[in-house]
Formats: structure tokens, sequence, C-alpha cells
């Protein structure tokens, strides 16, 4: 928006506008179609803004969807910010958003049709769509008080009709004797269309009570298409200029000049005067509106020439004119800080990360800025892309995806022609991932290359009979690719060999058996696992084995002692109770004879005492 002071010399205009200087409100359809892409983006970036039970987006995502568009001033209130409004409504009728699931304003087709397309043709779909569909409706807008109707309701077909009325004859007055980008007053415009289409908007029509004609008022609900009563009305004169001509007001200060087509002239400062319902002076249509409205030829949209840069800081400055093509995949690995004719990005680990949930990795997104910088990035930036990215791929779910798995390295390097064309990742020795290619695929370029692969669909794990082992714990596979479930059971309890010795092999060793049941491995979980994977009876050999490295048997002590003998368990149980002789002695409990054990350093003290007490021994 710009002021521009303008002196208005021509006699065929009104004569409130001759002579005239006003303050004009300028306006651009490409500026528009920029705001309508930030908006989709914005809703694309957040997965979807949340809706009150009314419909209306929450204020506080309504003030960050504002600052995006850089009209962080605007309106706090959705209802408030007629613009913001109205672009919801267009890209809701134009497919590009919709209202999902659990109140939620999403996304409906994740690449943007609409920003695919030549300026031209998104300027002119959205014109058409604004025109001719049931998106938006004028009258709810009028600072007036309408009742029967609500906010979110759709125009009836008479609207529509009614707006290609005034089109027509805003075109015309545009054409007559003038050239594009010169100035209609207002008062023409209301005057020319009170004259010649006074029921353009509302049918009058008369209706007979008790034999008299009596006027039905078309501002009442019951009369109208539109189901609508305006309360404010008096009568006749009274409602056509509030209605009528507040239709005609509505339609310039909101919808053609949001969407670039006509700028508009006030007698004072246009920043401070000018607004949605506020009546302009005059008017005048931009090189879009001369062409949508006015019959002119088609102008020309400047698409390229734009160029990013990015600087040591990690800002991304992108420079007008920028295609919203760009500006949409960029969206997916940087994050916006807003601007006007230069936006700014900033690429961080958070924004990198996100962009690798969409398929943008640091290898594309690096290829995607030095293609439209036209140049090599910074060095550390970079760097930095690459040591983000390997910081979020050490764990990594991928679904849906197929895994080839190979015998062993000479099979793995003579299958990489082969399997070239389908791009694929190398997850860890003789294992690579292919993403969003079906496994019949690349089963077919197996089969072509002259191997007959073992197919494992998901949820088979193939664990059974996958393997023998021996007496002394070496492991055998049955297959020579053996199932990756198999390998991580037996890699609970079990040695694999290396993967730089080319060959699958495992063995299971007393360590890899005390190092399962120090991770809370049972003995029983660990045979049960061993008997799951294992072709046949596990061998007898091996399992004592492996319940002596489990401690199975559990622990023992060997020593020398003196056993003590008595004549029956009443004298025992007599010496027990002694004071001198009852510590030396520990009876064996439940022995069928009167035992007592004695340590040998005490043997003879015990010996001596007995003698005093009359035992022989």
């Amino acid at each position: 928006m710009k002021d521009e002071q303008l002196g208005i010399e021509d006699e065929n205009l009104s004569r409130a506008v001759l002579s005239a200087r006003f303050s004009v409100l300028h306006s651009s359809a490409g500026d528009f179609q920029r705001d309508l892409g930030r908006y989709w983006r914005y809703v694309r970036k957040t997965g979807g803004v949340v809706l009150t039970q009314q419909g209306w987006i929450y204020k506080s995502h309504f003030k960050s969807l504002a600052a995006a568009l850089n009209a962080a001033g605007a309106p706090a209130d959705e209802r408030d910010n007629g613009r913001l409004w109205f672009m919801r409504r267009l890209l809701r009728a134009m497919n590009e958003l919709t209202e999902g699931d659990r109140g939620r304003l999403v996304v409906a087709n994740p690449s943007g049709r609409l920003f695919g397309m030549p300026m031209a043709q998104r300027v002119k779909w959205t014109f058409e769509t604004w025109r001719d569909s049931d998106a938006w409706n004028e009258l709810l807008r009028l600072p007036l008080q309408v009742s029967g109707g609500y906010t979110n309701r759709e125009a009836p077909a008479a609207l529509g009709r009614a707006r290609l009325t005034l089109l027509r004859t805003i075109g015309r007055l545009a054409q007559a004797n003038r050239q594009s980008g010169e100035w209609v007053a207002l008062a023409d415009l209301i005057a020319y269309i009170k004259r010649n289409d006074y029921a353009f908007l509302f049918e009058r029509r008369h209706r007979s009570v008790s034999h008299s004609g009596l006027y039905a008022s078309p501002y009442y609900s019951a009369n109208n298409p539109y189901g609508l009563t305006f309360g404010a009305v008096k009568n006749e004169a009274n409602g056509w200029d509030l209605v009528e001509g507040g239709f005609i007001v509505n339609v310039l200060t909101g919808p053609l000049y949001w969407m670039g087509l006509v700028e508009l002239g006030y007698a004072h400062d246009a920043r401070e005067a000018g607004g949605e319902n506020v009546a302009p002076v005059a008017f005048r249509l931009t090189s879009a509106g001369a062409w949508l409205i006015g019959g002119g030829d088609p102008p020309t949209f400047v698409e390229s020439g734009g160029k990013l840069i990015v600087q040591p800081n990690f800002t991304v400055l992108a420079l007008e004119p920028i295609s919203d093509a760009v500006l949409s995949d960029l969206d997916h690995f940087a994050e916006s800080q807003g601007g006007e004719r230069v936006i700014a990005y900033h690429l961080t680990r958070e924004s990198l990360y996100r962009g690798q949930q969409s398929g943008w990795n640091a290898a594309r997104a690096i290829a995607f800025l030095e293609a439209h910088q036209g140049g090599p990035i910074p060095a550390n930036v970079r760097r930095s892309l690459e040591e983000w990215e390997a910081a979020h791929r050490r764990i990594t779910f991928h679904r849906n995806v197929c895994v080839v798995q190979f015998a062993d390295a000479e099979a793995e390097q003579e299958l990489t022609a082969a399997l070239a064309p389908f791009n694929p990742q190398a997850i860890g020795a003789r294992f690579r991932l292919i993403e969003e290619r079906d496994a019949a695929e690349v089963v077919a370029a197996l089969r072509e290359a002259g191997w007959t692969p073992v197919l494992q669909p998901a949820g088979d794990q193939a664990t059974e009979n996958a393997l023998r082992a021996g007496d002394a714990g070496e492991v055998m596979f049955t297959q020579a690719a053996p199932s990756v479930y198999a390998l991580g059971k037996l890699a609970q309890f079990a040695e694999l060999a290396p993967a730089n010795e080319g060959k699958n092999g495992a063995r299971i060793t007393a360590a890899s058996v005390r190092a399962a049941m120090s991770s809370g491995m049972s003995l029983d979980q660990l045979l049960a696992t061993l008997a799951e994977l294992h072709a046949g009876p596990i061998p007898v050999a091996l399992e004592e084995k492996v319940r002596a490295w489990a401690s199975f048997f559990g622990d023992a002590t060997l020593q020398h002692t003196v056993l003590l003998e008595l004549s029956s368990d009443t004298v025992l149980a007599n010496l027990l109770d002694d004071r001198e002789v009852g510590p030396y002695l520990t009876p064996i409990e439940g022995s069928t004879k009167p035992l007592a054990l004695v340590q040998p350093a005490h043997a003879e003290i015990v010996r001596a005492m007995l003698r005093e007490r009359g035992i022989s021994i």
C-alpha cells in the first residue's frame, strides 16, 4: 500500500472527482497470489489449523497465521479480518484447503495445484472462483444489522448474477473513452446502476392483499432469495443506498481490491481512511482488472529472474520475482522469517529434520539451494546440513519399504548394477533399503540378473528352522541369507561373525551366554529361543554346556571338617545347650543320626571338653 497524490483532469468524470487530489490504495494481483501461497504453506507446515466449534480459527493460531502473511497488525479475530477470511473461503472453493476430521483446516492436496500454474492462469482462476461460486457472500459483510444468515453461509445464485451485472457495468465505464489505468468516480458507478439496473440485487414485486396492491419490501427475509432481513432499512430509497449501494462499495473495497483488480482513491490519507466498506472517491482498474473486467489484453506477469542467496549465518534470502513453487519447496526444510520483496528463511537442525519427513534430505536440499542460487552454498552451511542429517539418521523408522539382504559380500557386489535404478540405501553390511518401490519390481530385477531371491513378506519373521548348532556351540544357518528376525533373536545370546568377514556365521559361547543372563534373559527364555530357531532338537551336549555357562547347577563349597556322632539325640541336645561345648557344634539338620560338625581347628578343644564330661571318644 502506497500513497500517491493525483490530479484528475477528465471532463467525463463526475464533478466530485474533477481536479480533486486524493490518496491511493494500490493493489497487486501478484501480491494477492503470493499471500494465497503463504496462507496455504502455513497450513501445510503446521499440519492443520484447529477450528472452534463455530468454525473460526482460534485467535492464538490466527495471530501466527497473520504473522506468516506479514499482517501482524491486522485484527486478531478471523471474523474481523475480511481479507484473510476471503482467502480461506477461496482456497476451500478451489479445493486447496479443506476442513478435515476433528475440526481442523488442512491442505487438500500436498502439492498445491494452484501454485504450480502460470501466474496469469492463477489470477484468472481465483477471480472466476469468486465471481461464479458460492464461496463468498458480500451481503454478510455489510456494516448493517443483518439477521437470518450466518457468517459461513454460501452465496445464493442470485448474488452471482448481481456480481455479473456490477462487473459488466464497471467494465463498460472503464472502457468508455478511457484507457486502462484511468479513474472512475464511485458516484458515477452507483448512479449508472441505479438508473439502468435498479433491481440488479433484489427483485421488486407487488402482491395483492384485500384487493389492494401493497409493495413487498425486498429487505425482509421472506421477500428476497437470500433469506436476510436488513433491520436498518427505513424505506425504499434509504434501503437502496444502504444495501445495494453498500454491496457495490463492498465488492470494490473487498474482493476486487483484495485480489489486486482495482485501486482505490480517497480524499484523505488512504492508509487511515481506507478499508473494507469504506467508500472511496474513485477507483481504477489495475492491468489485471482491465484484462478480467474491462476486456483488455492479459498483462505480463514477471515470474522468473528471482534467486536464492544462502548466507554463512544460515539465512536464505528469496529475491523476487521468485515463484511460489520455489517457496513451497523451500518451506519444506527452512523456517520462514517473513518479508515482502525479499523473503527471509533460516536453516536449522529442526527445519531439516522436518524436511526429511517429507523427502528432503540434506543432499536434495543442498542441490536445490545451489540450483536456485546459481553456485555453491557456503561450506559451513553444507557441512552443517550433512552433519545434522547424520545425527538425525542414527535412529530412523522406515515404513512400507523393501529390504534386500545379501548372502555375502560377493553377492552384494555383483548385484550393485541390477539394483542401481532403485536408489538403494546401505543400512549395514549386506543390507540395502529401497523406498517407494514395490517389492515385485525389485524381485523382477534380481531375476533378470540371474538370481532367485527368497521372499519374506511383511509379518513373516521366518525364525523357525533357521539354524543348526554343534555340540561346541558353532552355528550353521540353513539358508545363505538368514532372516533378519532370526539374526536378531540369535544375537541376544550368541556372537555373530563380524560383517567384514563377508560370511554369515555365529557361535554360542560361555561369554555370550553370561552376557545374555546379565541383560536379564533367563535360562528358560534362552533355551526356548534356541529351540525355536533350531532345526531339530538342540544337541544334548550343547544344552548341558549352556546350562553350565548360565550357572544352572549353582555354586558349591568343598572344605575339610570333623564329624561328631553321639550316642543319642538327647546327648546331642544337651551338648548343644552346654554353654561351653554348644558354640563349637553345628548340628546336621534332618539327619537320621545324632550328628554335628566341628571345625578342624576346634577338634582338640571339643575332645578335651567331652572327656571332662565322661564321654569316651
